[in-house]
């Protein structure tokens, strides 16, 4: 799939190129993951900007294609 808007660096969660500054609260257009430093240097961290945890929100958005569980329960 090719970027979704040519930005230089990968969302952490879907891995499109979709965060145009890493660190800063960006939220991802594909999958709607809002880049948490915290949660990038501990992606087990199931707090934070987002519900769920980076590697939980990985595993949703490779099995379902959604990164919040909330979305997960409600399709």
């Amino acid at each position: 799939m090719p970027s979704q808007d040519h930005s230089p660096f990968r969302c952490p969660c879907c891995a499109q190129q979709t965060i145009t500054e890493l660190g800063c609260y960006e939220i991802c257009s594909l999958c709607g993951w809002e880049d948490d430093p915290v949660q990038s240097a501990s992606p087990d961290y199931p707090s934070g900007a987002n519900r769920n945890s980076l590697l939980q929100a990985r595993r949703a958005w490779r099995t379902k294609g959604l990164c919040e569980e909330q979305n997960i329960k409600d399709s």
